[in-house]
C-alpha cells in the first residue's frame, strides 16, 4: 500500500506543476507534463489493479449474487495475482509502457522545441556537420547546386537526440543547471534501451553496452537479451523522474522564449 500511496502522490505533484506552470495554454513544455500525468496515472492504475486481484484472492473482496454473470471475468482478475507467469507479465508490460511512453514524451519534447527554437544557420552548421563527408564529395558543384543539395540534406537529415539536446541545454542566458555530460550519457542509454524493448522485445544487436542506474545494472550484449541486474521494482518510476528533471533542466535554458507551439490533437 506504501507504493500506491507513493504513486498516488506523485500524480497530485504532476497535477500542481501543471495548474502552477507559468506556461502558456498548449505550450510543448506544458504538455509535457500534461501527457506525464496520463503516464504516471495509468501505471498507478494498473497498480491499483494488480492489488485488487491479490485481495480478491485473500477474500478479502467478496462479490454478492450480482455478480455472478462476470464469474469468468473475476476468476481471470484472480489469476492475475495467483498465477506467478501472469503476475510477472503484467508488473514487465506496465514497466515497459511506462518507460516507452515515458521516453517518447521525453523526446517529443525535445524535438518539438528544437524545431521552432534553431536559428536558419544553425540547423545548417549540424546539417553540415553529419553529411560533411558528402559534402567533401561534391565540391565540385556549383553555388547553386550545393544549396540545392543542402536544402535537400535539411529535409531528410536525420539529427540525433543527442544533438537536440545539447543545442538547447546552451541556449538563453542561464546555464543548464546540472551535469550536461551525465544528463547526455543517460539520454544514450534511454535511446538504446527504448529501442531494444520497444523495437526487437528485448533483443539487443550492437556494439556491447553497460550502464548502472539506481541499483539496476543495464547489459547489453550484441545478440543477446537484454539483461537487468539488481533488485529494484520501481527503476523505471526513477528513470521517468530522471527524464523529467532533465526536461526541467532544459526549461531554465528556455526561459527566455515565450511560446512553443504544441500541435494540435483535434481534440
Amino acid at each position: 500500500m506504501e507504493n500506491l500511496n507513493k504513486l498516488y502522490n506523485i500524480t497530485l505533484d504532476i497535477k500542481s506543476i501543471i495548474y502552477k506552470s507559468g506556461f502558456k495554454k498548449n505550450d510543448v513544455r506544458k504538455a509535457y507534463f500534461e501527457n506525464l500525468f496520463t503516464i504516471i496515472n495509468e501505471f498507478y492504475t494498473g497498480k491499483v489493479f494488480f492489488k485488487i486481484a491479490q485481495e480478491i484472492k485473500a477474500g478479502k473482496i467478496k462479490f454478492d449474487e450480482s455478480i455472478l454473470p462476470f464469474k469468468k471475468h473475476i476468476l481471470r482478475i484472480y489469476e492475475i495475482a495467483d498465477h506467478p507467469l501472469l503476475a510477472n507479465g503484467y508488473h514487465n508490460d506496465l514497466n515497459r509502457k511506462l518507460f516507452t511512453d515515458s521516453f517518447t514524451n521525453f523526446e517529443t519534447t525535445i524535438s518539438l522545441c528544437f524545431e521552432q527554437i534553431i536559428k536558419d544557420d544553425d540547423i545548417s552548421a549540424i546539417v553540415k556537420d553529419i553529411n560533411s563527408k558528402t559534402l567533401r564529395l561534391t565540391q565540385d558543384l556549383n553555388d547553386d547546386q550545393k544549396q540545392e543539395l543542402l536544402n535537400e540534406l535539411k529535409k531528410n537529415t536525420f539529427v540525433p537526440l543527442s544533438r537536440k539536446f545539447r543545442y538547447l541545454a546552451k541556449l538563453g542566458e542561464k546555464k543548464y543547471p546540472s551535469d550536461s555530460k551525465a544528463d547526455l550519457e543517460f539520454i544514450e542509454f534511454c535511446s538504446k534501451l527504448r529501442n531494444c524493448v520497444s523495437h526487437s522485445a528485448g533483443y539487443y544487436k550492437g556494439k556491447d553496452f553497460e550502464y548502472e542506474f539506481d541499483g539496476i545494472k543495464f547489459i547489453f550484449k550484441n545478440g543477446e537479451f537484454l539483461e537487468m541486474k539488481g533488485n529494484n521494482s520501481y527503476v523505471f518510476i526513477k528513470i521517468n523522474e530522471r527524464l523529467t528533471n532533465v526536461i526541467n533542466y532544459l526549461n531554465v535554458c528556455l526561459l527566455h522564449i515565450d511560446f512553443i507551439q504544441y500541435p494540435d490533437d483535434n481534440f
